[in-house]
């Protein structure tokens, strides 16, 4: 059974502009609810990300400048536990970027963590967003 969590934010900025916040991963314990993140935005790199708690290894499967990246990763075996994240940026018509970050998960464990895959206190997404959003306007705001 299949679970998908998602979370849109428009950010003042150039979908260039937040792609380069979006993928400099050595950055992101500054700003993101990820406290730490490596690794190069190239289709077939492997990420490590660490978040309190967890580290996983997810592979880049789309990363396509200004647009969208794209990673997935497995626990165990696909048919166990598989996610796949996505950061869409699609330009808006007054200037600004809309995000959607999705992540769609699937396998036997997601049954079993659904229920807290859906609570507002697992809210990652949206204040990752949100981490997002202040630190590509902050950027922005500095060079304007």
């Amino acid at each position: 059974m299949d679970a998908v969590l998602t979370a849109v934010i428009d950010i003042d900025a150039t979908p260039e502009e937040v792609w380069n916040v979006l993928t400099d991963f050595a950055t992101y314990g500054e700003w993101s609810n990820f406290s730490a993140a490596e690794g190069t935005a190239h289709v077939g790199s492997r990420l490590t990300m660490r978040m309190p708690g967890m580290t996983f290894r997810p592979t880049v499967t789309v990363a396509t400048t200004g647009q969208e990246l794209q990673w997935t990763g497995t626990l165990g075996t696909k048919r166990l536990f598989h996610g796949r994240h996505s950061f869409v940026l699609s330009p808006n018509h007054d200037g600004t970027t809309r995000l959607t970050n999705r992540e769609e998960f699937s396998g036997t464990l997601v049954t079993l963590t659904r229920r807290l895959l859906r609570t507002p206190k697992h809210d990652g997404y949206a204040t990752f967003n949100n981490g997002l959003k202040q630190r590509v306007e902050g950027l922005t705001d500095s060079t304007r």
